[in-house]
């Protein structure tokens, strides 16, 4: 029997008390607990240009933007000449049905090199981009205009730059504004751009006395209709941009109207007025009203806090960014990643200083940003990395002085591997593959991980669970650390959210406990044999079977607070529990929650989006509750790691017990005060064995047999009975390689392959017979045992 170990994890009353202290202090220096949330992308503004926004084409000339509206798939670019509006529309190339069975049997061929492999990979991840350009240019214009702005925003935006030679510079610091002037754009005519409430651009054109309306010429580089409504409508490959009537009035009374309509010439427009006091200021107020097309990228992927209850997003695609709000959800600023629809996207974890650390998921890469936006450094190449290394889940050690990430290695073919990442440069210090894929091109992923208190982490693979100790090689047995099946059976696209794959927020440690979130349901573990001991259903949940086989979960998000209180996402809002998965209560959103996080003041933040993977518009959001949580769990090293033993003999040598960590106690049958451990002494059995520190202890099982030789005897009755040894004793009997032909869907599904189709599966590749190796099976357990069926060949 391989032995087991048990762990306990108490905490010291003193270290509770300062804990307890240490966030009431915060509390006091901090808002009470409120509710808030915010929509990615609602706070808008008119960016300076310090060199992020490339020079535009203006009828055939290259101008210098000043300043920008980074909307995504909505973007203004503004230049003394006028602006540019820019729609793009960013879609994942879908794949047919036999376009997904050629790549599976070109992954059957294997690939050569690694950027064949990069290049398949690329491929399979294909974004389709839109674009459309509407320049609006102001003719005539005089060339010294001033362009002022003003209303200048609270938060502020943070910028990447690719310079030569591959090298990367971030622009910090850059403000942004919700208007912009410009001063004389004519003789005695200012121009206004402003954000309409209902989206779009709206500009003001502010007449002075002297002012020759005549002289205003707005061309468009699109051919313009004047509507019978006096509206513009302007074609582009997404719809209709459309210029509504202007609405023209006295600057020091609004309510007293002008007459006032477009006047168009091919496609340049300009203005009419109706009789109106030329000594009078005057303002003429049109709106470009932007065409509606759906997006499905402005999502809020991950969430994050700090010491403080400071909120981090992550979210969007082109770029992916990352938004730091104050902890009453007021934006802070935007910093632009350089990650996006080239790769794969990965993940992101913020310390209590309120450093960031952002993966790229394909092909690895790696950043670290200040709680200032200012970027610490850029890792594009972490080093001692494999070919097919991808980077999707992230964690902290117990007291966030080593970084974690968990993903893929291996050559050519991912396996589920785990990184020790160096903080200071994003360099690869050590790595260890989980477990080994099931089959060929059976791949298998880390997907999500967590630090535990016990100097352990616990990770997700699509198909298993299991813990390594923070070193990453301490008490490795056959070169991987403990796992076994989670029984979630996970697709190779384990969730629903994003068109591409991504990291889960599943997997938290409580009290000596692990608790993972499968969709539907939260499992509470033993910690030591990850068997489930407790199971609860979440609330609109969702778990589904997908293509090829494999579940995908619809909704994630997981965090206990130090009361023991379990928080989840669910499709609709999020439930909490108690840590015996009691329900207590639950806080409603308008989105799919992807991630929790509880924070400080009793606050518990959610995120995630409208819609799914498949649908056409989404709208991502951050959300706070005011969910009466206790403090945030406060985490206590405590690494009382014994490396595991083998079974012994009675006979074998005493031998040193390994701890991790020094210092601590020893107590149990057969082991002295240093940790030496003597089979002669303790007998046979199984004794537990307990290694104590200050902080907490770890009890690990060893068995001591009594190793004599096994005699097996047939008796009267055609039975057979053992004895010697040590039991308990299980027989087995020999079954030679056997292959069948698999013609139909029932021999497919007995082999426990998948039909597809008409095609049997074994995970993502085509089989025609079903094979059974040469083993011997179990068939009895016991001293006695009927005669096998079958007999080895003599």
């Amino acid at each position: 029997l391989s032995p087991m170990k048990i762990y306990t994890n108490f905490k010291q009353s003193f270290l509770k008390l300062y804990t307890l202290i240490a966030f009431s202090l915060l509390s006091i220096l901090n808002l009470n607990a409120t509710n808030w949330d915010n929509t990615l992308g609602s706070s808008k503004g008119f960016i300076e240009n310090k060199g992020q926004f490339n020079v535009k084409t203006l009828q055939g000339k290259k101008i210098e933007v000043l300043f920008a509206f980074d909307g995504g798939s909505e973007d203004y670019f503004f230049t003394k000449q006028g602006v540019v509006l820019s729609y793009t529309k960013k879609e994942k190339h879908v794949k047919s049905d036999q376009k997904k069975l050629e790549r599976i049997e070109r992954k059957k061929q294997g690939f050569k090199t690694q950027k064949e492999w990069q290049d398949f990979e690329r491929e399979g991840n294909r974004v389709n981009l839109t674009q459309d350009e509407l320049e609006c240019i102001w003719l005539g214009a005089n060339e010294d205009v001033e362009v002022i702005p003003s209303l200048k925003n609270t938060f502020y935006h943070s910028y990447q730059i690719k310079r030569g030679n591959n090298r990367t510079e971030n622009i910090n610091n850059i403000a942004s504004y919700q208007k912009l002037t410009y001063k004389n754009i004519y003789d005695h005519i200012d121009l206004v751009y402003e954000f309409h409430s209902k989206g779009g651009l709206k500009y003001s054109l502010v007449l002075y006395p002297g002012a020759n309306l005549n002289e205003v010429r707005l061309n468009y580089s699109k051919d313009i209709s004047l509507q019978k409504n006096g509206s513009i409508y302007t074609s582009t490959i997404f719809g209709n941009v459309i210029d509504h009537q202007p609405v023209t009035f006295y600057a020091s009374n609004q309510q007293s109207l002008i007459a006032s309509s477009y006047h168009v010439n091919k496609n340049s427009i300009g203005f009419e007025l109706g009789n109106y006091d030329k000594s009078k200021t005057i303002i003429i107020d049109p709106w470009t009203q932007s065409p509606t097309f759906n997006t499905n990228w402005d999502c809020v992927w991950e969430c994050e806090r700090d010491g403080l209850g400071n909120v981090y997003i992550i979210g969007g695609v082109m770029p992916l960014q990352l938004l730091k709000y104050n902890a009453a959800g007021a934006l802070q600023w935007t910093y632009n990643t350089p990650y996006d629809t080239t790769s794969w996207l990965g993940t992101f974890a913020t310390d209590l200083a309120g450093n960031s650390y952002i993966t790229n998921g394909t092909f690895a890469a790696i950043q670290k940003v200040d709680n200032n936006a200012n970027l610490v450094w850029d890792n594009p190449s972490p080093g001692g990395l494999f070919s097919s290394t991808e980077l999707w889940t992230i964690a902290f050690n117990c007291d966030q002085t080593k970084l974690i990430v968990g993903g893929t290695g291996g050559f050519i073919l991912p396996e589920p591997y785990i990184y020790d990442i160096d903080m200071n440069t994003g360099n690869v210090l050590s790595s260890v593959q989980t477990n080994v894929s099931g089959s060929l091109f059976d791949i298998e992923e880390v997907r999500s991980i967590a630090a535990c208190g016990n100097g352990k982490y616990y990770f997700l693979t699509h198909d298993s669970i299991g813990y390594i100790h923070q070193s990453l090689n301490s008490c490795l047995t056959g070169g991987f650390p403990f796992h076994t099946t989670n029984s979630y059976a996970l697709g190779y696209k384990t969730e629903n959210w994003r068109y591409n794959n991504s990291g889960m927020a599943v997997i938290r440690y409580y009290n000596g406990f692990i608790y993972t979130h499968r969709g539907n349901q939260i499992d509470k573990r033993d910690f030591n044999t990850a068997a489930i001991i407790a199971t609860a259903t979440i609330p609109g949940g969702a778990f589904n079977n997908v293509f090829l086989g494999g579940n995908q979960v619809g909704n994630a998000g997981i965090d206990i607070d130090d009361c023991g209180n379990v928080y989840v996402g669910s499709t609709n809002g999020v439930y909490k529990f108690d840590q015996n998965l009691n329900p207590l209560s639950n806080f409603s959103t308008s989105f799919n929650v992807y991630d929790v996080v509880v924070s400080i003041n009793g606050d518990v933040i959610a995120c995630g989006s409208t819609g799914n993977s498949n649908s056409n518009n989404r709208t991502g959001s951050v959300q706070s509750f005011a969910a009466s949580a206790c403090v945030p769990q406060a985490t206590i090293c405590c690494d009382a790691t014994v490396c595991d033993v083998p079974s012994l003999c009675t006979t074998d040598a005493p031998f040193q017990l390994v701890p991790t960590t020094l210092g601590g106690t020893w107590t149990g049958t057969g082991v002295n005060a240093t940790g030496v451990f003597d089979p002669a002494v303790s007998g046979v059995g199984t004794f537990s064995i307990t290694y104590s520190l200050a902080c907490g202890a770890e009890t690990l099982v060893i068995s001591v047999n009594s190793c004599t030789a096994l005699s097996v005897c047939e008796e009267l009755n055609g039975t057979y009975s053992v004895s010697g040894g040590t039991g308990p004793y299980t027989w087995s009997e020999f079954y030679p390689a056997s292959s069948t032909p698999i013609t139909t869907q029932a021999e497919c599904t007995s082999c426990g392959y998948t039909w597809f189709f008409g095609t049997c599966l074994n995970g993502v590749i085509p089989v025609n017979t079903c094979n059974s190796p040469a083993q011997w099976t179990v068939y009895a357990n016991g001293v006695n045992a009927p005669a096998p069926i079958v007999f080895p060949a003599q």
